[in-house]
């Protein structure tokens, strides 16, 4: 009262009901209007009649330890008194509990308000802090519902049977008559068989399932602040008021039939392993995939997404042997060996760890090349006039002629895949009657003088085998450009 002249300072009013004190619950927001400062508090309202000329007056308040200092006049706070201030005796409020102090109960004092009955069924949260500049941290914990999928009953005699036709065929035995003219043979005993059927039951439009899920029991989870301007805080929950729920599932309509029961799983972050270190030698980033269960990444926001990357260190191969890629199969079509360069990762190679692996081993080559075998003749010179293709097999006159050669025109020949053989006669029985040429072309193409000087006369090929040459698939054929 010496600091505020005839003013009484009311940190306290008593209640209605004849003197009991109330309790004063931090945080402290103060108002100036006019000359009548208030002290609004969650509960209560309390006056303070100062002068307008007290604007030099400042309150000291004790905060678990801390003391800053008010000004009712102006509204402000600060850590220190200005110089040439007189300063109010100190109000000392406790970092936990509250703060109880009696005080005489003016006109003017503001009456307390009502507690609204909360009726939420969110849990209503608050942090008591010595200082209020802290935010509440909370994030659902929900259980795993119980869910069913029900679907309608199926009506069957709404169904019915729809068959297809059968694969029916005639099955006869081979012809055991000798008599060319079939005078002497019997009918055949043939016999019909059929595939078995194929049929499906259609019913009417099957209804749709649905699932069926009760409502999520949840409960909040909170921490601490993680940004506050050292406070020391708890957190206050309110037990909510009217939350009354069904957690069960609405009860079974004789419509429907249970097709199974499970639990609707909380949406949380999927965490792939981590990957390689970008290097073997030294220090580098690893990566891994980091996905909500749900497949949308905004479904699990209330949690932090965990990190995708990382920094790793991986010195495994800083001292080992490296190669470089196995060079191709010496042999194509068969066995041959293959090489690749090796050395260590080290300047002086007797620091490498483990034996050094080998430079060169065996192989063998059998791939779909291998197997190629097509052989084309063309009536013209360098490939031009008719051409007809023949693949593996045995061609007499007539087979050539068949296929569109001209047998006496024969101008150039292609001799495709690299253990392919046309093997060419004189003759159209196959030199078999008659003596005459006989010539074996590997993989290449011949144009008219080279079928000359590989004995081909005349351009007259009258037959041909096309074969592949077993040895070649076997042993292969070296590479061009291989020792």
């Amino acid at each position: 009262r010496s600091h505020f002249g005839s003013s009484a300072l009311l940190l306290a009013a008593a209640s209605s009901r004849g003197g009991t004190p109330l309790e004063l619950v931090a945080p402290i927001l103060l108002h100036h209007h006019s000359t009548t400062m208030y002290m609004l508090l969650p509960h209560l309202v309390v006056g303070l009649s100062l002068r307008a000329t007290d604007s030099a007056t400042w309150v000291p308040i004790s905060t678990g330890g801390h003391v800053q200092y008010f000004n009712p006049a102006t509204e402000q706070m600060r850590m220190e008194v200005p110089a040439g201030a007189s300063v109010a005796p100190a109000v000392d409020m406790p970092a936990k509990g509250t703060l109880s102090l009696l005080a005489n109960v003016n006109d003017d004092a503001a009456p307390e308000p009502e507690v609204s009955d909360k009726k939420s069924c969110y849990p209503h949260c608050t942090w008591n802090c010595t200082q209020p500049v802290c935010n509440q941290d909370c994030v659902p914990d929900c259980e795993q519902p119980r869910c069913q999928t029900r679907c309608p009953r199926p009506d069957y005699s709404q169904c019915k049977i729809d068959c297809q036709t059968p694969h029916c065929s005639v099955f006869c035995p081979k012809d055991s008559c000798q008599d060319s003219e079939g005078e002497n043979c019997s009918s055949p005993k043939c016999s019909t068989r059929c595939a078995r059927p194929v049929c499906f039951l259609k019913c009417q439009d099957n209804l749709p399932c649905k699932n069926i899920c009760h409502p999520p029991r949840c409960t909040w989870n909170c921490r601490n602040p993680s940004v506050c301007a050292k406070p020391e805080c708890r957190l206050v929950c309110e037990k909510a008021k009217g939350c009354a729920q069904n957690y069960e599932l609405p009860a079974l309509s004789p419509a429907y039939t249970v097709q199974q029961s499970f639990a609707a799983e909380k949406a949380h972050w999927v965490l792939y392993g981590w990957g390689k270190c970008g290097i073997e030698c030294g220090k580098s980033v690893q990566t891994r995939k980091v996905i909500c269960s749900t497949g949308e990444d905004h479904e699990c926001a209330f949690a932090p997404k965990p990190p995708t990357q990382q920094d790793c260190e991986d010195y495994t191969k800083c001292n080992a042997w490296r190669s470089s890629e196995w060079t191709q199969c010496s042999q194509q079509c068969g066995r041959g060996h293959r090489t690749r360069s090796v050395w260590c990762s080290h300047k002086d190679a007797n620091e490498c760890l483990g034996e050094k692996p080998h430079a060169s081993e065996k192989c063998v080559d059998h791939g779909d090349h291998c197997g190629e075998c097509e052989v084309e003749l063309f009536g013209g010179r360098s490939f031009t006039g008719w051409r007809a293709s023949f693949a593996v097999g045995k061609y007499g006159t007539d087979d050539l002629v068949g296929r569109g050669a001209n047998c006496e025109e024969t101008s150039a020949i292609k001799v495709k895949g690299l253990c392919c053989r046309a093997k060419l006669y004189q003759y159209g029985d196959f030199n078999r009657r008659n003596k005459g040429w006989k010539v074996t072309l590997p993989v290449g193409e011949y144009d008219t003088d080279e079928l000359n000087d590989r004995g081909i006369e005349d351009n007259d090929v009258s037959a041909m085998k096309v074969y592949l040459d077993t040895h070649c698939q076997s042993h292969g054929v070296a590479r061009a450009g291989d020792d």
